[in-house]
């Protein structure tokens, strides 16, 4: 058992090796990690200055006599709430992307270990 054990630790480290020979090998386009973890953080950061907008922009509305003016800040309440809404979407849309690339990687990686132990069973049976 514990050969087995060995053998099956060292060839899937000659298979992560193997793999991850494979993807440079392809040359694929990859975005940078940093400037889409900067993104995230930039749709996170608006997020919470839209909130934080809105909300100052409804008090000081509340101040206000003329109707001109809660009129305005009305309008500018909604503009800092689509800023609120930007930033969920930016960072939703590279945080599903992080997550998607990630599980693509790892269905790949299940793959190819799955057509490895049905090889090596037939190769067995012969």
């Amino acid at each position: 058992m514990e050969t087995t054990t060995a053998t099956t630790t060292a060839s899937s480290g000659n298979r992560i090796d193997q793999f991850k020979s494979e993807v440079t090998e392809l040359n694929l386009k990859t975005g940078s990690v940093g400037r889409e973890r900067a993104l995230a953080v930039l749709g996170v950061l608006a997020m919470v200055a839209g909130v934080i907008g809105a909300f100052l922009s409804y008090v000081t509305s509340r101040n206000y006599s003329n109707q001109l003016d809660v009129g305005s800040a009305i309008a500018q309440t909604a503009a800092w709430l689509s800023v609120s809404i930007f930033g969920a979407a930016l960072f939703l849309r590279y945080s599903i992307a992080a997550f998607l690339r990630m599980w693509l990687l790892r269905q790949l990686y299940e793959g190819q270990a799955h057509t490895d132990r049905i090889v090596e069973a037939l190769t067995e049976k012969r």
